[in-house]
């Protein structure tokens, strides 16, 4: 279920993690204890209270959600 997709910006990758909580088919608490983060992470995040969310969070969430994760220069 890897998915790719090219981010240009931090804001549109946050914005897609946000779709991507919403229309998940799971109950926002079990991704929080499935990506090992509060019920009130995955909440505040989904709901854009959270903004920019720790890289701790982001990346097992984006793991969980189905995407690899690599950083690389754009050419």
């Amino acid at each position: 279920m890897n998915r790719p997709r090219t981010f240009t910006t931090a804001e549109a990758m946050i914005e897609s993690v946000r779709e991507l909580i919403l229309t998940d088919r799971r109950p926002q608490r079990e991704i929080a204890h499935l990506v090992g983060v509060s019920q009130t992470t995955i909440n505040n995040l989904a709901s854009g209270k959270t903004r920019w969310p720790r890289p701790t969070t982001l990346f097992p969430l984006l793991g969980h959600l189905g995407f690899i994760i690599t950083i690389g220069k754009r050419e």
